[in-house]
């Protein structure tokens, strides 16, 4: 009774907090907000193939977005469906007004104000046919992604944090390249075999143009009143329905049919295990953990029923083999595999060897459970006669404390004491569901549901999350306790939900206050006081990071990676006794210590005499080391060890790095000319270095070179800023830049009518910029808007672009020469090796790089060859060629007895200014 007088009340609460139209609750808002429902909106719709997605009885998000804009919040708005490709163009133009269901995004925080998050996004890298085990699969590759900065901006953050490098290029349709790699929200779209998640977006919202801020707060309040959750609701049932439709077309008839027709399915766990794959529960008697949230979730979204009929009697293999369970969880092992056969992997869980504290030896027997999987690890490892087998776990540790057993092999450590017991990590054992060997119909659906439905890493968070809040109820569980659980049981979802946040938070304040958990070093926290309050100590800063651990906790389990962090760690703080050592994050670790650079250097090269599991599983480390003066903060000198330690995983010429001072002026100079970069790159210009035919010794054009002056730091070589470019991703904006000057000089040039018969302007093209999709549509634009014809205008590319798409490639040199542009391939054999591509590539000229002259230099016979062979290979092939680097007369007479085509470098001209160029090209 009480029950059902708890529901009436939700209900009617909630139907007087949540009406069908959005109500200001004071008379001011209601007043505020009737003048603002009077805008006349624009608001775009994203034409996103999930947003777009319905299905029956479930609306698609876009509908959804436009019910609670226009019905529920009564704006006067029309809705114009925009893609993801003219988004900017069409906020920047005020086309639109806003945007419905857009991730916060700092491209648009000048012409956009954003809600708060409607929901949230993860972020995967997928594919149908390339294998994904870990972030290193994807270096050097080609990821194809929507037209949304935010999402390949989190991609290149968490790459870059990785020391890895990708190539995304943005398309219109991810469908069209499901075989590659692509980079999605919603990888249930794309059925894919493989993908590892990046990321987590900032979070959907609606934005609006500035002008119409005012209207952003009574959203914010419609959203937090109820209607977030119905956008909640919507995006979990179209998921929902997306995996069951994906699992649904994977069967094949025989799957469907068996389907149809299948009655519930029996299920047995292991009653005396007590781990996170299964454990009964001690508030309501059921089996809760990874296996039974499996079954929920089968039955829930796939409409496949179970029955529970574990009991107090164990059941074993034979009772599965006489068909009265169809099947129960256990490990893969090469006996059962005989009589039985197996589901892909669920989860891993630990083995460890168990002993007395006042015997730490691992030798001698050791102690196992009858027909369990630690049976059989133990016999891989040891002979029959050192193995002793027993019914129940009393037993075995009954026999350990007598002295009749040394060792035992287990997989629940709950069960022993650390001050008592050695516990020592063994390895990992995959958990699997076990079936007769004529019920694979039902083996392989349940392998499907787990390609389509089921995300087997979330499932084992949110188990271990559900265990924890269970543990903590059953703490706190008290007679008021009972009696609300008894009389309220609806409320028991709501109770969970509470204590998960409670346990959440209080983890975090207890990692932020306490030593590191794992090796029992200061953490961050400690670090960061540390940091505020030590700063008059003089010595030596260093940072450490592992390198291949990453690979190893991937592949071996995240146990075993605890064990070489728990080795390293014991290393350094034996090591360095009288220093101050902390575990920052994961494999790194910083250090201070009153000790020199070369002592400290000395102590960590002894880590292979202490640490053999590194030294087993080839994992290394990078140092950086700073020397700390009264003068810098402890802070800033651990970001120069940090800075030099990076520096060493670049370099790869040393396994550490001493932040000197000539590195320290390097590195301030560097990030000082990236900051200046960022706000403006108006200082970068083109100097012009002109190019001379050698028939006539006239000039024939020029190459338009990228320099950069600054007010505070003067002239900037390129050598300086064109990397610093690269690295940060904006070099797309210097060749831009130059692209712009150039034409708009070939411009000035024409205005002025002076003679350009075979007479154009060069500019250099990265390959960063080669491989944006918006290469093609910027160059024409720019010819387009100043009237410049292409045939004026020359593009040079490096050997190094052809490590990009080659079908691309040409697409977009061939849509370049359709703009009568000529094509220059730069630095020839400085780089790759590319005379093989040659005659594949439509190129118009081919520039020798300064390198082949010098070699004359050195050896003049030899050089003279190569460099007379290569000639006579590009007129072969018909392509013109120009020599860099002429410095002197006798290396212009050997061009021209070679008949080599055009010359640029000193012995003409350096690189000139605009108006010096303008004087020389007077007399054309």
């Amino acid at each position: 009774m009480i029950y059902r007088l708890f529901i009436f009340i939700f209900l009617v609460i909630f139907n007087f907090t949540f009406s069908e139209v959005y109500t200001p609750k004071t008379s001011k808002e209601r007043e505020e907000f009737k003048q603002l429902q009077k805008e006349k909106l624009v608001i775009g719709i994203v034409n996103d193939p999930f947003y777009n997605l319905s299905f029956p009885h479930i609306q698609s998000l876009n509908d959804t977005a436009k019910s609670f804009l226009r019905d529920y919040m009564q704006l006067n708005v029309t809705f114009k469906l925009v893609s993801y490709k003219n988004l900017e163009q069409d906020i920047k133009s005020g086309t639109i007004d806003g945007v419905a269901l857009i991730p916060k995004n700092y491209t648009f925080d000048k012409s956009l104000d954003f809600s708060n998050s409607i929901f949230s996004e993860e972020i995967f890298v997928i594919s149908q046919t390339i294998p994904l085990n870990s972030l290193k699969d994807l270096d050097n590759k080609i990821i194809y992604t929507p037209y949304m900065e935010s999402y390949k901006d989190i991609l290149n953050a968490v790459l870059d944090n990785n020391d890895l490098t990708t190539y995304p290029i943005s398309v219109e349709n991810l469908s069209n390249y499901t075989d590659k790699l692509i980079l999605t929200t919603n990888p249930v779209l794309y059925k894919p075999n493989y993908g590892i998640k990046v990321g987590n977006s900032s979070g959907v919202t609606i934005a609006l143009a500035h002008k119409y801020i005012k209207i952003l707060p009574f959203i914010n309040k419609a959203l937090n009143d109820g209607y977030r959750e119905i956008f909640l609701k919507e995006f979990n049932s179209l998921s929902k329905s997306i995996s069951y439709n994906n699992f649904y077309t994977s069967l094949t008839p025989e799957e469907k049919k068996y389907l149809e027709n299948l009655p519930p399915i029996k299920v047995a766990y292991e009653n005396k295990t007590n781990s996170l794959v299964s454990y009964k529960s001690e508030i309501d008697g059921l089996y809760k953990g990874i296996a039974p949230n499996i079954f929920k979730i089968l039955k829930n979204n796939l409409k496949i029923d179970f029955i529970d009929i574990t009991d107090n009697q164990d059941k074993t293999t034979e009772n599965l083999k006489n068909n009265e369970f169809d099947t129960m969880v256990l490990s893969k092992t090469q006996k059962r595999s005989e009589d039985f056969i197996f589901s892909k992997k669920i989860y891993e869980i630990g083995t460890y060897i168990i002993n007395l504290d006042n015997n730490p030896s691992s030798s001698g027997t050791i102690g196992v459970l009858k027909d369990n999987v630690e049976e059989h690890i133990a016999k891989r490892y040891d002979v029959d006669k050192n193995i002793i087998v027993y019914d129940n776990v009393k037993s075995m540790i009954a026999a350990l404390e007598k002295g009749e057993v040394d060792n035992l092999l287990v997989t629940n450590k709950e069960d022993f004491d650390s001050n008592k017991y050695n516990i020592i990590p063994f390895e990992t054992i995959p958990v699997n569901f076990m079936f007769n060997k004529d019920n694979f119909i039902l083996r392989d659906l349940i392998n499907k549901a787990f390609m389509h439905s089921i995300d087997l890493k979330d499932l084992a968070e949110i188990s271990q999350l559900e265990r924890e809040t269970e543990n903590k109820i059953i703490n706190l569980r008290n007679k008021e306790i009972k009696e609300l659980l008894l009389g309220f049981s609806v409320l028991f979802v709501f109770i969970i939900f509470a204590v998960s946040i409670y346990l959440y938070k209080e983890r975090l304040n207890k990692k932020s206050l306490l030593k590191d958990s794992l090796t029992n070093l200061p953490n961050r926290f400690i670090f960061d006081k540390f940091c505020s309050e030590q700063n008059s100590l003089i010595g030596s800063t260093f940072v450490i990071d592992l390198n291949n651990f990453k690979n190893i906790n991937d592949s071996l389990g995240h146990e075993f990676g605890d064990t070489i962090l728990k080795e390293f760690a014991n290393f350094l703080k034996n090591s360095f006794i009288d220093s101050y050592i902390f575990r920052i994050s994961g494999d790194e670790f910083y250090g201070f210590s009153f000790e020199n650079h070369n002592k400290i250097i000395e102590k960590l090269k002894k880590y292979k005499e202490f640490c053999p599991t590194l030294l087993k599983y080839n994992i290394t480390f990078n140092l950086g080391i700073s020397h700390k003066i009264p003068s810098i903060s402890l802070a800033t000198s651990f970001r120069y060890s940090d800075l030099a330690m990076l520096e060493t995983k670049k370099e790869k010429s040393s396994f550490y790095k001493i932040a000197d001072e000539k590195f320290i002026e390097k590195m301030n100079r560097e990030s000082c000319i990236l900051s200046l970069l960022k706000e403006d790159i108006s200082g970068i210009y083109a100097a012009l270095q002109p190019k001379y035919c050698i028939k006539t010794n006239k000039i024939i054009g020029a190459e338009s070179l990228a320099r950069y002056k600054s007010l505070e730091l003067g002239s900037i070589g390129p050598f300086e800023f064109i990397p610093i470019a690269e690295k940060y991703n904006f070099i797309h904006k210097v060749d831009y830049k130059i692209a712009r000057e150039s034409i708009i000089y070939i411009r000035d040039l024409i205005n002025n009518e002076v003679n350009l018969d075979n007479f154009r302007i060069s500019f250099n093209i990265s390959m960063k910029t080669f491989k944006r999709d918006d290469l093609i549509t910027v160059i024409s634009s720019l010819l387009s808007y100043f009237k410049v014809p292409g045939k004026y205008i020359e593009i040079e590319i490096t050997e190094s672009i052809f490590v990009l798409d080659m079908k691309d490639l040409i697409t977009k040199l061939k849509a370049l020469k359709d703009l009568d542009i000529q094509i220059s391939l730069d630095d020839f054999t400085a780089g790759h090796s590319t005379a093989g591509l040659l005659p594949l590539l439509p190129i118009d000229v081919v520039k020798f790089d300064k390198s082949l002259l010098d070699s004359i230099d050195i050896n003049e016979a030899k050089g003279k060859i190569v460099y007379k062979n290569l000639t006579s290979l590009i007129k072969d092939l018909n392509f013109k060629i120009v020599s860099e680097g002429v410095e002197t007369k006798e290396q212009l007479e050997f061009l021209k007895f070679l008949g080599v085509d055009y010359a640029q470098g000193y012995y003409f001209s350096k690189p000139i200014s605009k108006d010096e160029f303008a004087m020389e090209v007077k007399t054309l």
